[in-house]
């Protein structure tokens, strides 16, 4: 490694005019470093997801008996489950990896900090505090359907704290992409993780912010009347959208950034044609574009879905499932190129199989699109329920957010817990989390794709509360209890691998017992494995001179493990035929 460093200064202001950082316990209240931000997101989002995993195991076993509700009724029923999606998407998918990706991207790309650091500070504690508003308003009977009105306008503030909080996050993250790379780090060279933190910020910021301007509309139409969009019962199913498919493609980007850095690591080369791996997430982003699909803030929205107009989302599913292939193709050709396996751990297993489940959510969603779009055109069998009104929606969102989400997560803190917190976590511990997320995932999407597509069981009941109580007379006696119950257990299954995860993490890293780790011990190619493990608070005085995302393959540092020279190079000398 050359000790060739450079001043601080190209990131937009020198490192002496950044804030001192407090080293004590009471410099995590005001800090503006990304590296305590980071670390205060993805501690957090982890017991949020907890919570939402035990509010969806309560769901689920009221789903397993057809004669009545087994442990929530008819108008718990409602809270739990809608608080299930919040917790799950709003309070742990979304800001685990925003979190990761405000600790790692500024170490990616050369920057002695995130941009608008206080900003950045801000979206998390106002991501912790709308989070504690939202849990209030639904303890105070206040979700969608509540019957506590102000709880109910209480909700919508809290969700709109939520999203703002969030999306305040993500643009400090886009805007350290693009503005404050090192000098000679063009786009086309970022590191795949950081491209693919600009690509969910962006659909981010294009699509929450339709739901932002629905949530005003349904603020003012709930406090102040009339109620023409249905009152509690209607805000629903206009929100809804934000916790499906294909919205979810967009939340999930960031896990093909990290499955993209632990293969190419693992393969010691780059890609041969990097344009394509950036656009291939580019269009899981593009076609994860979710806002047309709701039902817009009339009934007349629903109408999108319909007729020819419904080829328009199996044309969403199909583009996403292009992306999927076409990216985890050209990493799996890359690998091939290198006549290595890649040694198995949990990073590199866990990112593997996140990348299958995201393929097969994109193929379920458009087997899925396509059969409901034939039904309603007339050329299907008439009669039966739309999928998408169906447990089948369930599955699909088990699919990205239990497997390709924790998956993703769980190789990602495993590759970046060197430098995040300076030890290893326990790769036994890592392995048990990933045989019971990975294997709990299955059931809990199997479950519930099969009790959509043959029992027709309904997902939710959109309207007044008796509806919802006579919820389990919609459903077919044929086998949907057996079904739900399987998914139950899918569930608990999740939940005591995320609490695994948890676990290790307090082990390894709050008690110190994980291994400590060295600059780069697991041979990375990204600028941050230039970096000590964990980097000192506050900015960097010296960072190194970077003209690529891939230091560690130019020939100044250890060869470009093609034909250059170094460690690389020496490797593929001996492992790879002429």
């Amino acid at each position: 490694m050359t000790d060739a460093t450079t001043e601080a200064t190209y990131s937009g202001g020198s490192a002496g005019a950044a804030p001192v950082e407090d080293p004590t316990a009471f410099g995590w209240l005001n800090t503006v470093d990304h590296k305590r931000i980071g670390r205060l997101f993805i501690a957090c989002s982890l017991l949020f997801g907890l919570a939402g995993a035990i509010a969806d195991l309560l769901v689920r076993f009221d789903l397993t008996s057809s004669g009545g509700h087994t442990v929530l009724n008819g108008d718990s029923f409602v809270q739990v489950f809608t608080f299930t999606r919040d917790a799950l998407v709003f309070g742990m998918l979304i800001p685990l990896f925003l979190g990761i990706a405000i600790y790692v991207v500024p170490l990616q790309v050369g920057a002695p900090n995130v941009a608008f650091g206080r900003a950045a500070a801000l979206s998390f504690w106002g991501w912790l505090v709308s989070a504690g508003v939202l849990v209030g308003a639904y303890a105070a009977n206040g979700g969608p359907g509540g019957g506590f009105a102000d709880g109910v306008d209480l909700h919508l503030l809290a969700v709109a704290g939520l999203v703002i909080s969030l999306l305040t996050g993500a643009i400090c993250v886009a805007v350290t992409t693009l503005t404050m790379r090192a000098p000679g780090m063009y786009m086309d060279r970022t590191p795949p993780f950081a491209w693919s933190a600009l690509v969910t910020a962006s659909m981010l910021v294009v699509s929450l912010g339709v739901v932002l301007g629905q949530i005003v509309i349904l603020y003012i139409e709930h406090r102040y009347g009339p109620r023409f969009l249905g009152g509690n019962y209607g805000i629903w199913s206009r929100i809804d959208w934000m916790y499906r498919t294909p919205q979810l493609f967009i939340y999930v980007v960031p896990v093909l950034g990290v499955i993209a850095e632990i293969m190419l690591a693992a393969a010691r080369r780059w890609v041969f044609e990097p344009l394509a791996l950036y656009f291939t997430m580019g269009l899981v982003g593009l076609f994860g574009f979710g806002a047309w699909a709701n039902f817009g803030i009339t009934d007349e929205g629903a109408d999108i879905v319909d007729g020819l107009e419904g080829i328009v989302l199996v044309g969403l599913y199909a583009g996403a499932l292009a992306g999927v292939s076409g990216l985890l193709a050209l990493l799996g050709f890359t690998v091939w190129q290198s006549r290595t396996w890649p040694r198995p751990s949990t990073a590199v297993l866990a990112a593997f199989a996140a990348g299958q489940l995201i393929a097969v959510a994109a193929l379920v969603g458009l087997v899925g699109a396509g059969v409901d779009w034939l039904q309603i055109a007339g050329r299907g069998v008439d009669g039966n329920a739309p999928l998408r009104f169906t447990t089948w929606v369930t599955g699909q969102q088990s699919l990205l957010i239990y497997g390709a989400g924790l998956l993703g997560a769980l190789a990602a803190l495993h590759w970046w817990a060197p430098k995040i917190w300076g030890r290893r976590l326990s790769e036994l511990a890592g392995w048990a989390s990933l045989a019971a997320i990975g294997g709990g995932a299955f059931l809990a999407w199997l479950g519930p794709t099969l009790s959509g597509a043959f029992t027709e069981q309904p997902q939710f009941v959109y309207g007044e509360p008796l509806l919802t109580t006579l919820y389990s007379g919609q459903v077919d006696d044929s086998g949907a209890e057996g079904l739900s119950a399987l998914g139950a257990v899918g569930v608990a299954i999740v939940l005591a691998g995320l609490a695994l995860v948890v676990l290790n993490l307090l082990i390894s890293v709050a008690m110190g017992k994980g291994a400590p780790a060295e600059s780069d011990p697991w041979g990375g190619l990204t600028p941050e494995w230039l970096l000590d493990s964990p980097p000192p608070l506050g900015p960097s005085e010296t960072l190194p001179e970077l003209t690529s995302g891939t230091p560690l393959l130019d020939p100044e540092f250890n060869g470009n493990g093609l034909n250059g020279s170094g460690v690389a190079a020496d490797r593929d000398a001996h492992e790879v035929p002429a």
